[in-house]
């Protein structure tokens, strides 16, 4: 679990990666622009949105990297799910970046070991 727990939470996994091909990255941003500062920021920012639209308590880590695949660990409690739930099917999560969330799901025991 992660530190300052909170209660009635489940731990669920966030999926972020950039919308299109690293080709189509390093035409944007050049080479001079590390992919990993990119994700960084777009890391960042989906923390702040989730805190000023759900709540401001919510805890995120990293906790995983595959390719172009960011995976963060996050606690919520079932409203606060529903919140984002609804908010990733509205697609109110604009980031700067062109970062989309790839997918959410919540972590499995045997993941969490």
């Amino acid at each position: 679990m992660i530190k300052g727990q909170r209660n009635n939470t489940f731990v669920y996994l966030i999926d972020i990666t950039y919308k299109y091909s690293m080709n189509s990255f390093y035409e944007f941003y050049g080479y001079n622009i590390p992919y990993s500062l990119i994700e960084q920021e777009s890391y960042v920012e989906l923390k702040q949105m989730v805190h000023e639209m759900i709540n401001d308590k919510i805890k995120f880590r990293k906790y995983n990297r595959e390719g172009m695949i960011l995976t963060l660990k996050v606690e919520f409690t079932n409203d606060e799910k529903e919140k984002f739930v609804y908010l990733l099917e509205k697609n109110q999560f604009k980031f700067l970046h062109n970062y989309t969330i790839k997918d959410f799901r919540i972590l499995k025991n045997e993941e969490n070991e």
